[in-house]
């Protein structure tokens, strides 16, 4: 007698539960899942932190990792990029489209202030998003899209690009700035 009412017991209660379901599934519209969908998906991205340029830099939930690559240039190659820049780091969106050449969602120049005191003239080169005594953060924003209005790379690069604000939010000055090479055990080698 006593298992036939556990037996009962637990229907009814498995019953119950299925029951709520259904209604809380009816209450969304339908749409089972959505919720444990919602809640699951990330608040905050890893950051992308950059030591030898001093560079902290958390991505926007916009930004998709998978068309996101980070290129690091220093000293001459830096320069190349931005007059006076001791480090260029650029956060490329990867184009889906075979035809299609990668393009920069963001650029940051690290200078030596003394070179940004030399430079603050061009307009090439960005606004300063942070600085510290010895260095200044620069960031370089593309004004267009560089894909046809049409096209699924456009609609992604417009979807991915940010505010110089949003940028200034998401950037932190990693160490103090730069880790100067030499002094790490690895160049000694």
């Amino acid at each position: 007698m006593r298992s036939r009412y556990w037996l009962v017991l637990v229907t009814v209660v498995l019953a119950a539960g299925c029951g709520k379901k259904a209604q809380h599934s009816n209450e969304l519209g339908g749409q089972t899942g959505t919720i444990a969908e919602e809640s699951s998906a990330p608040r905050v991205r890893m950051p992308y932190v950059i030591p030898e340029a001093g560079v902290h830099f958390n991505p926007p939930l916009s930004w998709d990792p998978e068309r996101i690559q980070v290129v690091t240039l220093s000293g001459d190659d830096a320069s190349s990029q931005q007059a006076g820049a001791d480090y260029a780091v650029t956060f490329d969106y990867k184009a889906e489209q075979p035809a299609h050449k990668d393009s920069p969602l963001l650029r940051l120049f690290v200078m030596r202030r003394s070179q940004w005191n030399k430079v603050t003239n061009s307009s090439s080169a960005g606004e300063v998003i942070d600085s510290t005594g010895d260095w200044v953060f620069v960031a370089s924003l593309p004004k267009n899209v560089p894909y046809r209005a049409d096209l699924l790379d456009a609609d992604q690069f417009a979807h991915m690009r940010v505010s110089l604000n949003d940028v200034k939010d998401a950037f932190t000055v990693e160490s103090s700035g730069p880790s100067d090479p030499s002094l790490r055990a690895e160049s000694h080698r």
